[in-house]
């Protein structure tokens, strides 16, 4: 059971990474060219792969795991709340930084009328 479960939260961890992955590309897709982005979108659109190899670790811990012996499975909770952690510290900026253009179009053109 404990190994089903790591895969669950794995599952969802990686749902989560690229959900943020997408939001970032969004923005890069959808900006202007002639705009310059806010300096906290550049640095979260720059650490990008991050949110490629936070999974991929992730999932390296899965398969040591899931190739343990079934009485020496470590608990999910570590693995569970390091997992969800990291999303926090990494979803977090990057919902700023997709919120930030979103903040400076919508004031640009309340202004202009």
């Amino acid at each position: 059971m404990k190994k089903f479960i790591h895969a669950l939260i794995l599952v969802v961890f990686s749902i989560g990474c690229l959900s943020t992955w997408l939001v970032l590309s969004l923005i890069t897709n959808s900006w202007l060219p002639g705009k310059a982005l806010p300096g906290l979108t550049i640095l979260c659109i720059n650490f990008r792969p991050l949110l490629i190899a936070l999974p991929v670790v992730a999932a390296m811990y899965c398969l040591w795991v899931w190739f343990r012996r079934a009485d020496r499975v470590p608990s999910w909770m570590d693995f569970f709340a390091a997992t969800m952690g990291s999303l926090v510290l990494v979803a977090f900026p990057a919902m700023l930084a997709a919120y930030l253009p979103l903040l400076s179009y919508v004031a640009s053109h309340v202004a202009s009328k």
